[in-house]
């Protein structure tokens, strides 16, 4: 990696490829970038010095990649069309070029890697074991899939690059992209089917876990959560391999309750116990995402000072379980779930955490593949709020699969108060109601509109 000068990033707007924007940028490499619009992530990386361009020719390739080929890494997301013709013009003339996923596998291979994956939780709990780390003062540096409250960045680095730096990595299993890491502790929260575009079943997805965990050398241990090594048929007595759960796994959590809407439980394991740690962000998923990065922590040689302390100063995510407005009259939260079961955590610490109060949800399903092969699950996860409307699908990479729409979940619900909804209709659809107790946007794309209507129609007539 030291020998190139300058790298160029394909489709730098993405939340991974910002977080290696971002780590090139401190290493005073100089960093350019393509993406197809400018958003928010592409302001601010401008703001910090990257250059982006915003269209899809090779005459916008900067000059500086193509004078200098050989000291020159570029770098691209597999959400790139394959007709993108920058990637492709590249690619044909010989430029090294890596998709994200091998660049974060040369940046882990040495290094002591903490890889965190799973269908759901991963950004949480990866930003979790980041901001441990770094409020304990290690020499670290993480690479996140989402906006890390308290730090306003999906790249958190403490202290100077050194063969010490433990590198925290998200580690997405789109594409099998996990596969290219180094990780000498892996955390695997979930294994529920997702990308069936990509593994085509569920054995498929499965196996490309157990490679995943595999991964992890004889000296180093996999945290898999209990349900998850049971999915996957893992061996009780695998000496590398700790199961984790709220209850009767390996490590634990015990007398958990809830105190003026935080998290307290005790963290249980054969070698120690530490008791009434605090939790600020909420959810029985939480605390299980909290035990599995206490045992990293551990592993890691911090102590339980720096374990309470870490897990009462993390703020979460941006998008997970986010207040948008909250006060007496109302509250409105915007949620990056995607995906039925975290839909179903989603709605159900809402109803934990606010027991007398009536939920709608307004809901926009992520990619038609998803949708189609989810669809009755979907159904059954947004029957658990009061009222849903539901959005049209966010097609993300995919193109229009025929007779896949919101519908298929529509006609699958139960619930009586259910309305499908666009862009143009959904404020006036909120109006003919009474006021609500608690909104929540959920979805993983194409929601910021969405959001910003909605607050916006709510200060106006409840805020």
């Amino acid at each position: 990696m030291q020998d190139y000068k300058y790298v160029y990033l394909i489709g730098i707007g993405g939340i991974g490829m910002s977080a290696v924007a971002r780590w090139f940028n401190a290493q005073s490499i100089q960093v350019f970038g393509y993406d197809r619009a400018s958003s928010t992530l592409t302001d601010q990386l401008m703001q910090e010095g990257i250059r982006v361009h915003f269209e899809d020719h090779v005459d916008a390739i900067p000059e500086q990649i193509t004078n200098h080929r050989e000291q020159s890494l570029i770098v691209y997301t597999p959400a790139i069309s394959s007709k993108n013709q920058v990637l492709n013009h590249l690619k044909a003339n010989n430029y090294t070029v890596h998709k994200r996923a091998e660049v974060l596998g040369m940046l882990t291979q040495d290094h002591l890697t903490l890889a965190v994956a799973g269908t759901h939780g991963k950004t949480t709990t990866s930003s979790l074991a980041a901001h441990m780390l770094y409020s304990a003062g290690k020499n670290m540096v993480a690479f996140l899939g989402g906006i890390a409250k308290g730090y306003a960045s999906n790249l958190l680095v403490n202290g100077e690059a050194s063969k010490d730096t433990i590198v925290v990595i998200e580690a997405d299993e789109f594409d099998r992209s996990f596969l290219h890491l180094h990780p000498h502790l892996a955390i695997v929260t979930t294994v529920d089917p997702d990308h069936l575009d990509t593994y085509g079943d569920e054995k498929g997805f499965q196996q490309a876990f157990k490679a995943f965990i595999a991964l992890v050398p004889p000296t180093g241990k996999a945290i898999v959560h209990q349900r998850a090594a049971q999915q996957l048929r893992i061996n009780e007595d695998r000496p590398s391999v700790v199961r984790y759960a709220l209850a009767d796994a390996t490590v634990s959590a015990e007398n958990v309750c809830i105190q003026e809407g935080d998290f307290y439980f005790d963290y249980v394991s054969k070698e120690v116990t530490i008791r009434k740690i605090r939790l600020a962000v909420p959810g029985y998923h939480n605390v299980e995402n909290a035990v599995a990065v206490i045992t990293a922590c551990l592993i890691l040689g911090l102590d339980t000072a720096s374990i309470r302390s870490g897990m009462a100063t993390f703020q979460g995510v941006k998008r997970r379980f986010d207040y948008v407005i909250r006060n007496e009259q109302l509250i409105f939260l915007d949620d990056y779930a995607h995906h039925p079961v975290e839909i179903t955590a989603l709605l159900k610490t809402i109803r934990i955490l606010y027991p007398d109060k009536k939920i709608t949800a307004v809901f926009r399903p992520h990619s038609y593949t998803r949708t189609r092969d989810l669809a009755g699950e979907f159904a059954q996860s947004l029957d658990l709020a009061d009222q849903v409307f539901l959005l049209d699908i966010y097609p993300d990479r995919e193109e229009l699969i025929e007779g896949v729409t919101s519908a298929c979940i529509f006609d699958r619900m139960t619930l009586d108060k259910k309305l499908m909804c666009n862009q143009e209709n959904l404020i006036d659809a909120l109006g003919q109601q009474d006021q609500p107790d608690i909104v929540v946007m959920i979805g993983a794309g194409g929601t910021s509109s969405f959001v910003t209507l909605i607050k916006e129609f709510l200060l106006m007539h409840w805020g």
